[in-house]
């Protein structure tokens, strides 16, 4: 009998989506049914395993997406689950969710909202892909990928965090980037019309380096 590939994993999963943590590891199992000769499984992080039921970690925080694909019987046959890998030890106390993007270990929130045909703001929808410096959020529906942010650790470059931004759209649109730290906030805006600038603010947050040699340059 052909295989029908079914992923299974020791992990919190709601909506779809399933949590870890970094450096803990996660018991995947492989419940396929029909005849499998060979399994492979991709981890979304450079590695991979043929075992039935592996124990994987993961190093660093981000989305990933684990596909298990099985053959047999002159067939094949993939499953797939999005995993949202959060850090052990978190910086700050970011909340990530459906409108909720957490970067630098935790530490920055960003959330974007555009603006509506009828002017309106409306809360943009993080995409389920992105690491542990950088994320993208969608407008309308899930297909429309349209911002790309990213905070970076600039502490050895000039003493700051860099906020790093693009988007495809010439909607009216308000970034926000939240230490969770300190509460200092920075805010990136695009007027409706007008074609979305890049975003390059090279010194966005300073208190982040403090006491860094970096800092003191």
């Amino acid at each position: 009998m052909p295989p029908t590939a079914i992923l299974e994993l020791d992990a919190e999963c709601a909506d779809d989506l399933c949590v870890a943590y970094t450096g803990e590891p996660v018991t995947l199992r492989d419940a396929s049914t029909g005849t499998v000769s060979r399994r492979s499984w991709d981890f979304d992080d450079g590695r991979t395993s043929h075992g039935r039921n592996p124990r994987h970690a993961w190093a660093s925080p981000g989305f990933y997406r684990l596909v298990l694909t099985v053959t047999g019987a002159g067939a094949t046959s993939t499953a797939s689950r999005d995993l949202l890998v959060r850090a052990s030890d978190p910086a700050g106390d970011c909340e990530p969710g459906a409108v909720t993007l957490c970067l630098l270990d935790s530490r920055f929130r960003v959330r974007t909202e555009y603006w509506s045909a009828g002017g309106e703001p409306v809360l943009a929808t993080v995409v389920r892909a992105g690491t542990n410096e950088s994320g993208m959020f969608r407008f309308f529906d899930d297909d429309n990928w349209e911002m790309l942010i990213k905070v970076l650790d600039g502490c050895e470059a000039n003493g700051h965090v860099c906020v790093f931004g693009g988007a495809t759209t010439d909607l009216g649109y308000r970034i926000t980037v939240t230490d969770t730290v300190d509460g200092t906030v920075r805010e990136y805006t695009n007027e409706p019309g007008n074609p979305a600038p890049a975003i390059t603010d090279a010194r966005a947050f300073g208190s982040f380096c403090r006491g860094s040699a970096a800092a003191t340059r």
